[in-house]
């Protein structure tokens, strides 16, 4: 995330891979904020030990539900706090609240929440989730159209492309993706393209905005400007700047 903090994450394989598309603990040096990029996904986090906001509102123990956002996050927390999330496929927490499934039941969530007060660590809360989610073969079913467009507007397959490699219709389509997702594929298409243009800019630091606007999809670099600032809450320039001094920073760190 950022100097403050110390982030490992796990990209899950399998039944859990299924489902979940990143497993995650981090543990606060300094207090601070980071902003986090909307993808579509939602999730859940669990402070475990000092303070942690999300958009400035305290998040309560023992867990709470991350839900699919418009635009990016703030995050806030105290020196010394570490919190663990999980984050799910986009469609997937509907799909396993409608099946009851174990992993989401207040109960499992109160015991991984419990289990990382005895132990806060990422292999201990990979372990805390793969012990309640047992069987995943009824779920994914009634979102793998959903889950198959999203799959390609991630790659960056036009989204009226995507409506036509679908076998049901753009209505349908469109309808169920807002039903499990909250927002609509449009707004999938311009996540997905600002995300692509925010790994661009952090892959190529010397990249004009003009080119990654053309790489990425965008009409034109104020096209890029607009859709990354109203996404991100930052502009492309801005967000340059605080990689490169991120880089300072670390770098002054190895020469001491």
């Amino acid at each position: 995330m950022n100097n403050h903090l110390t982030l490992e994450l796990k990209t899950p394989e399998g039944n859990l891979g299924e489902s979940i598309q990143a497993i995650w603990y981090a543990k606060a040096h300094l207090a601070g904020e980071q902003w986090l990029a909307c993808d579509g996904a939602t999730g859940v986090i669990f402070p475990v030990t000092g303070e942690v906001l999300l958009d400035d509102e305290s998040l309560a123990h023992p867990y709470a539900f991350q839900q699919t956002s418009t635009h990016a996050s703030k995050l806030s927390f105290s020196k010394g706090a570490q919190f663990c999330g999980i984050r799910f496929n986009p469609t997937v927490l509907p799909e396993l609240k409608r099946n009851d499934h174990p992993l989401i039941a207040t109960p499992s969530l109160c015991a991984i929440a419990e289990g990382l007060q005895d132990n806060a660590s990422l292999a201990a809360f990979v372990a805390l989730i793969s012990r309640h989610f047992t069987n995943n073969k009824n779920i994914n079913q009634s979102n793998k159209h959903s889950k198959h467009l999203i799959r390609n507007l991630i790659e960056l397959t036009p989204l009226e492309t995507a409506y036509q490699l679908a076998p049901l219709s753009q209505r349908q389509l469109e309808r169920q993706v807002k039903e499990q997702c909250g927002v609509t594929p449009k707004y999938f298409e311009r996540i997905y393209r600002v995300k692509l243009a925010k790994q661009a800019i952090k892959d190529n630091p010397e990249m004009s905005f003009a080119a990654i606007a053309l790489e990425c999809g965008f009409a034109d670099q104020p096209h890029l400007i607009k859709e990354f600032k109203a996404i991100m809450h930052i502009t492309p320039a801005k967000y340059r700047r605080l990689l490169k001094d991120s880089q300072t920073k670390q770098t002054k760190l190895i020469l001491r």
